[in-house]
């Protein structure tokens, strides 16, 4: 099955847009892929993380799958 996708449009400051265009070029991503990584990864996200990780913290590593569904 086909995975289904819609676009989303919000308002951010011209600094934020410009930092994620950086960071995705960075990472090799999409702009839209890059924030969608972002939004996985984000503290009490209810969306599943990828393999791919934006950053590392070691020091909330530990404890990022506890709880996880």
């Amino acid at each position: 099955m086909a995975q289904r996708s819609l676009s989303v449009t919000i308002s951010m400051p011209l600094e934020m847009d410009e930092t994620i265009d950086e960071e995705a070029e960075k990472h090799g991503m999409s702009y839209s892929k890059y924030v969608r990584q972002a939004l996985r990864e984000s503290v009490g996200t209810p969306f599943e993380c990828e393999k791919e990780m934006l950053s590392v913290d070691e020091s909330t590593q530990s404890n990022r799958n506890e709880g996880a569904a």
